[in-house]
């Protein structure tokens, strides 16, 4: 859909640019503007009271900004409602309330008095943007003398983790593949099952849904997860990230392609902790 600052008429879908946000209307005349709550100014936001569906003049919504109007393709044309249905459901809404920035505002308001369907092009981009965010998230925990045998890891690995003579390494890899069953569904809200598991010819295991590395050394376990490439190493330096911690007194180095957005986390039996600079020397 293109948007003109063209002249408005009844029933067309209407919005203001007010910072990186628009304000959507349904136009009705220049007395009458129906939308979802007040622009987002400064000046209104300190008027009490709850957001609801009311009407206005134009000067009223538009805030001395440019008054854009919505201009429809072909497919959108066959798909909108008549002018007078669509001023009649913006009528019949003034007074409601119900407002969310996320999942019911200004927009999804015009877009269902249009089209009857109430979307958000702003709240999608923004679920984008969030979706596609930078995740690199490490995870640390001390390796406990005595590791359950869950069944949370892929029957496969379980079976090469048995196949270890040494019974202390067989701990450990257990334990890590532990914490990296924790890491998947707090960074990612994966269960191991659900995150695409195999492994590869060389005997190297990866996900298709995220990147990980796992680590151990002298009773401390290091997992990193990531939608980037990521590499974590204890008692390693070099490396993008290198952090040594205080308790227990250890170095943990990551390489990876989203080292900007890295956090470290310190597992234990009953929570999981983000680290702060104190934690680090």
């Amino acid at each position: 859909m293109k948007w003109e600052p063209k002249e408005c008429q009844p029933g067309d879908m209407i919005r203001i640019r007010l910072g990186r946000f628009y304000h959507y209307g349904i136009f009705v005349s220049e007395n009458e503007v129906i939308q979802f709550g007040l622009p987002p100014t400064a000046e209104n936001r300190e008027k009490e009271g709850e957001v609801v569906v009311l009407a206005t003049d134009i000067n009223t919504f538009a805030c001395s900004s440019i008054v854009e109007t919505a201009c429809p393709d072909r497919s959108e044309l066959k798909k909108r409602f008549p002018p007078e249905k669509t001023i009649a459901l913006a009528r019949s809404r003034i007074g409601q309330g119900g407002y969310h920035i996320l999942h019911h505002n200004c927009e999804h308001f015009v877009n269902e008095c249009v089209f009857g369907d109430s979307y958000c092009a702003q709240a999608e981009d923004a679920r984008q943007r969030w979706l596609n965010r930078p995740i690199c998230d490490v995870y640390v925990a001390v390796i406990p003398q005595e590791v359950s045998e869950d069944g949370t890891l892929p029957e496969k690995r379980n079976r090469e983790i048995d196949k270890i003579a040494d019974p202390d390494r067989q701990r450990q890899e257990r334990f890590c593949w532990q914490l990296l069953s924790l890491a998947a569904r707090r960074s990612f809200h994966l269960e191991l099952q659900d995150a695409g598991l195999k492994r590869r010819l060389g005997g190297k295991w990866v996900s298709s849904r995220f990147h990980f590395s796992v680590s151990y050394e002298n009773g401390l376990a290091a997992v990193a997860v990531s939608n980037g490439t990521v590499s974590v190493a204890v008692g390693q330096q070099g490396g993008d990230v290198v952090r040594t911690l205080r308790e227990p007194h250890m170095t943990v180095s990551l390489s990876a392609q989203h080292a900007a957005a890295v956090k470290f986390f310190l597992s234990e039996p009953d929570q999981t902790v983000l680290l702060g600079k104190q934690a680090f020397e």
